[in-house]
C-alpha cells in the first residue's frame, strides 16, 4: 500500500515536472515570437518621440518649423528625439512616403539620425524613399533626428507645394553592430547610397508596401510587409522670388 502511494506520488511529480517544462518551453517560445526577425519592423509602440527629451509620446509631440526653402537652400522642417523602448536591437529609419510636388517643381529631402548625417535624396521616382537610418539604438537611449527640405539651385518655379510625407520605423538588427549615439557611422559600410542591398521595411501612408531593397532610387518594392509610422508632417511651400 505504501509502495503504491509512493509510486502515485512519483508519477504525479513527474507529470508536474513535465507540465512545468512544457510551460517554460511555451513561455520561451512566446517571448521569442514577440520579437520581429532581423530586417523586419518592430511594433509601433517601441518607437517614442520627444521635442525636448523629457516628455515622450507619439507623433503629436513633434513640432514643425514652417520654414520656407528657396532655390539653392535647404531648411529644417523638424528637430526632435526618438528612442527605442523595447529590448530588441533596432535602427531608426526616416522615409519620404507618398511624397508629392505640385506644378512641376523639384525638391529634395535630407535627414540626420543620431551619429549618421544623411545625404540629399531627390524626390523623384517611386514613393517610399529611404532618407536615413541610424546605427543600432540602445534601449531607452535617445538620439536626435533632424528633417530637412531643400530646393535645387537651378529651380525657376515659385510657390509650389512640397509634401514629403515623412514616415519612420524601427527595423530590427543584429545585436553586435555599432550603437548610437556614442559610436560613429562605420565608414566602410556603403549603406543604401551605393546601391547595396541593405535592410527591409514597410509601406508609407495607409498602403502596405514591400520590404526595401536599396537600389538607385532607394524606394520600397517587393511583397507586403509591416507599415511605417506616418508623421503628421505639413506641406512646405517654395519661396516666391
Amino acid at each position: 500500500m505504501q509502495q503504491n502511494a509512493l509510486t502515485t506520488t512519483a508519477r504525479r511529480a513527474a507529470v508536474i515536472a513535465a507540465a512545468g517544462a512544457a510551460a517554460f518551453s511555451l513561455a520561451a517560445f512566446g517571448a521569442g515570437a514577440s520579437h520581429a526577425a532581423v530586417g523586419e519592423n518592430l511594433p509601433d509602440n517601441c518607437l517614442q518621440y520627444s521635442s525636448n527629451g523629457t516628455t515622450w509620446g507619439g507623433i503629436n509631440t513633434i513640432s514643425w518649423t514652417g520654414n520656407v526653402p528657396s532655390p539653392g537652400s535647404e531648411v529644417l522642417q523638424a528637430a526632435f528625439k526618438v528612442k527605442n523602448t523595447c529590448d530588441t536591437p533596432a535602427k531608426f529609419q526616416a522615409y519620404a512616403g507618398n511624397w508629392s510636388i505640385t506644378n512641376g517643381g523639384t525638391a529634395y529631402v535630407r535627414a540626420n539620425a543620431g551619429a549618421v548625417t544623411g545625404t540629399k535624396k531627390d524626390l523623384v521616382g517611386n514613393p517610399g524613399i529611404l532618407v536615413v537610418e541610424s546605427n543600432r539604438l540602445a534601449q531607452d537611449t535617445p538620439i536626435d533626428v533632424k528633417l530637412f527640405v531643400g530646393i535645387p539651385q537651378g529651380e525657376t518655379k515659385q510657390g509650389y507645394k512640397i509634401t514629403p510625407d515623412w514616415s519612420t520605423a524601427l527595423e530590427e538588427v543584429a545585436g553586435d553592430g555599432p550603437t548610437d549615439p556614442t559610436d560613429p557611422t562605420d565608414p566602410t559600410d556603403p549603406g543604401c547610397d551605393s546601391g547595396s542591398a541593405s535592410g527591409s521595411s514597410s509601406g508609407s501612408l495607409g498602403d502596405i508596401l514591400g520590404p526595401i531593397l536599396c537600389s538607385d532610387t532607394g524606394s520600397l518594392s517587393g511583397s507586403a510587409a509591416a507599415k511605417l509610422i506616418q508623421l503628421d508632417s505639413p506641406a512646405v511651400v517654395a519661396a516666391n522670388r
